[in-house]
């Protein structure tokens, strides 16, 4: 096999075979791609974001996978070619392996606007309005978008577009003064003339009158007129230098200020409503889909923040053009005490304003800004140091280069490693529990967080000779530290490809200085000196089954067993951090964000050992270190279980909790679920609740078989059932999600 080495060209290392046997190592990717063409694949269903039925999806479908043979064919180091192949670990993206791509990035949306920017086809100037600057921000995200594999996000879209709400509320300042300036002069004018009438200069046609009660206090306050200005240059100074929330202004000029918030509230709220709706309706990313977008905001006090906040709020709340709960952009709300957590907070209402558009449109999630992980690395003063996320819950904040900060850097890439075929290879079927459950059971521990009430016996269907008699804790971890190597190895490997791209091969990226340092490069350099800002993070997933594979009980059902996947993931953390000294680089471990990937794991260690209860018999491993959703669990114990797990995920992690009932006639529950799963360190949590869709008539809520509404019945017309998958929404998850992602939707219990 030949591997790619960074500096070299590729070289065959073996005669060409004969003629008629030159294309039979094509004859399954030639069958792969009739499946994909009839819509027959499995990768039809892999992304949820990404429609496989349609012509551009099943095209990029086609390349991607070409791209994957490519790759395994003549690019992986045959051990990393090895532990996929026997389901130990797994390359996230493939298909952009060989090309160099990287993950994802915290957009730096501050400098481009203030700076201006160039898409590659033509140039933009720094916005004069907030309108303007959200259709930039759009547009840098769909630029960015095609540079990278991954997500693109905002970690503080509230500071950096409140400048431009400042820049439009100028402008209709300047408005009203020339409007009210005019309008008291005639006033004047004609009062003193005994006429009463009023006429309006023609230097005002733009701006709507005021009402008769308005133009009265005008003349009842003379102070508010612009003649006490002998100088129009003292005017415009004190107009450039103007905002809203100004009590000065506000009590001099009422009438100009009142007219100018009441304008920037509205321009404000429609760019807001405008940016929803073009990041859920443009698809300028391959494959047809729409870029993977996340904005973080809550924590900008100023009136200009506050009302970017409250529009993006709104403008959820309020829907697409049919009231559909929009999949994009990921919105992320950030908890800090002290700004927005308790009453008298300066931004305590736009947490309430966040739960309640929650409560309808599953949007925003929250970031806990306080949790230890967190707050570590955070400055007063430096909102750019804030805790933020993007996609699913990617973190990438430490740099052991100095650049502590978010915006200009991003993940690079990461692997999963399968912690349940490791589990079964050093598990303990045969005698299950054994002396260790038999002691924990006779222990009473009134202060325990785990019901050992529910601990059961695993049930084996699988060969006779394929399984350990007692679980071999000094085996699993040799195991584990092989698949933490080549894991590490996969993305040494990938790194030096990407480390040697030219800058123009992301132009745009490069070029506008989105990843911090690129715009100093020249389009032939290459981008290693930039990209080793960003994070290479190895993931893993089904914790829950690799426990009940070793031990017979997974860590939601005993405490010892918590207590050693604590350990577990306490050791991976570890050992990540050792491969950051070892070769210099940002190492972090991720809790992996399965989709596709909780199916495949499974099914390859179905065939290989069988249908083991409570490990492989369904049909998805759980993701990262979450409690099965299908075991019975109160939505507190829930949170305390999973939030110490959070702290060794630097990476990125997130928890969920499947809220009983209508969640939109409760957002006093989840007011307390939110703020305890917060106190509990949980550094990024979402609340999930059943949000389906009439298509007859709009009608949104839960839905059975008949909509409440109109009576249309399910086999009449389509229900829309939208769902959470893996951090972020889809439109329909019986059409949208894979069939893994479809049954782990089936089995989530609710957390009361």
């Amino acid at each position: 096999m030949t591997i790619l080495r960074p500096s070299s060209t590729y070289q065959p290392e073996s005669p060409a075979a004969p003629a008629s046997d030159t294309y039979a190592h094509l004859l399954p990717l030639a069958e792969l791609g009739d499946h994909i063409i009839h819509g027959e694949h499995e990768s039809a269903r892999e992304n949820a974001n990404l429609n496989g039925d349609s012509f551009s999806g099943k095209m990029s479908r086609l390349g991607s996978e070409y791209a994957r043979w490519y790759t395994r064919q003549n690019v992986l180091p045959e051990p990393v070619q090895q532990a996929v192949q026997q389901n130990r670990i797994y390359i996230h993206d493939l298909d952009h392996y060989a090309l160099g791509t990287t993950n994802c990035i915290f957009i730096p949306f501050e400098k481009l606007l203030r700076d201006g920017f160039s898409s590659g086809n033509g140039s933009l100037r720094t916005p004069n309005s907030i309108m303007t600057a959200m259709a930039q921000v759009a547009i840098i995200f769909q630029c960015q978008q095609n540079a990278q594999y991954g997500g693109v996000a905002a970690n503080k879209l509230d500071y950096d577009l409140a400048p431009y709400v400042t820049r439009s509320f100028r402008k209709h300042l300047r408005k009203g003064l020339r409007y009210f300036e005019s309008s008291v002069s005639h006033t004047a004018a004609n009062a003193a003339a005994g006429t009463g009438e009023f006429t309006a200069s023609s230097g005002s046609s733009d701006v709507q009158p005021p009402s008769a009660g308005r133009l009265s206090d005008c003349i009842q306050h003379p102070g508010s007129t612009l003649f006490e200005h002998a100088n129009r240059n003292d005017l415009e100074e004190m107009i450039l230098t103007a905002s809203m929330g100004d009590e000065q202004l506000a009590a001099r000029y009422p009438h100009a200020y009142a007219y100018a918030v009441e304008e920037t509230r509205t321009e404000t709220y429609q760019a807001a409503e405008s940016l929803v709706h073009n990041l859920n309706t443009m698809s300028s990313r391959g494959g047809g889909q729409i870029p993977f977008t996340s904005i973080n905001y809550g924590t900008c006090t100023s009136t200009e923040g506050r009302l970017i906040v409250q529009s993006l709020l709104a403008a959820t709340v309020r829907g697409l053009g049919h009231g559909e709960t929009p999949i994009f952009p990921i919105q992320i709300f950030k908890c800090k005490q002290g700004i927005n957590q308790q009453p008298g907070d300066p931004n305590y209402d736009l947490f309430l304003q966040a739960i309640e558009c929650s409560s309808r449109r599953l949007y925003p999630n929250f970031a806990n800004l306080d949790a230890p992980l967190n707050a570590e690395y955070m400055i007063p003063g430096e909102p750019d140091t804030e805790f933020a996320t993007m996609g699913c819950r990617t973190r990438v904040v430490a740099d052991r280069f100095g650049r502590n900060h978010l915006s200009g850097k991003g993940n690079l890439s990461f692997n999963t490693i399968n912690l349940v075929k490791l589990g079964i290879d050093h598990g303990m079927y045969r005698n299950p529990l054994a002396s260790f459950h038999r002691q924990q059971n006779q222990e009473q521990r009134p202060d325990s967080r785990l019901d050992n009430s529910t601990l059961r016996t695993t049930h084996v269907h699988m060969a006779a000779d394929s399984a350990p008699a007692l679980p071999d804790e000094k085996g699993f971890y040799r195991a584990l530290d092989e698949c933490i190597a080549i894991a590490a190895e996969a993305l040494l490997h990938r790194y030096r490809i990407q480390a040697v791209q030219p800058a123009k091969a992301s132009d745009f990226m490069m070029r506008e200085g989105v990843w911090e340092g690129g715009d100093q490069l020249q389009p032939d350099e290459q981008v290693g000196d930039c990209l080793k800002h960003g994070t290479l993070s190895i993931g893993f997933i089904g914790l829950a089954e690799c426990m009940k594979a070793l031990y017979g009980a997974h860590h939601g059902e005993d405490e010892q067993v918590y207590e050693r996947a604590l350990a577990l993931i306490t050791y991976m953390r570890e050992a990540c951090d050792a491969l950051s000294e070892q070769h210099n680089l940002n190492f972090s471990l991720m809790a992996t964000p399965a989709e596709g990937l909780s199916g495949k794991f499974v099914q390859k260690d179905r065939q290989t050992y069988g249908s083991i209860e409570g490990v492989t018999d369904r049909e998805y491993y759980t993701n990262s270190f979450h409690i099965p959703v299908y075991y019975p669990v109160t939505a507190a114990r829930k949170i305390r279980l999973e939030a110490p797990f959070h702290h060794y995920c630097n990476a990125g992690a997130i928890s969920y909790i499947e809220l009983d009932g209508n969640a939109r006639q409760n957002p006093e529950a989840m007011n307390s679920i939110i703020r305890y799963a917060l106190s509990q360190n949980i550094s990024y949590f979402s609340i999930n609740h059943p949000i389906d869709r009439c298509t007859a008539c709009g009608h949104e809520g839960i839905i059975g078989s008949h909509c409440p509404n109109c009576g249309a019945s399910e086999q009449e017309v389509h229900i829309a059932r939208l769902r959470r998958v893996t951090g972020y929404l889809t439109g329909d998850y019986q059409t949208r999600f894979n069939p893994a992602k479809q049954a782990e939707v089936r089995d989530r219990l609710k957390h009361s």
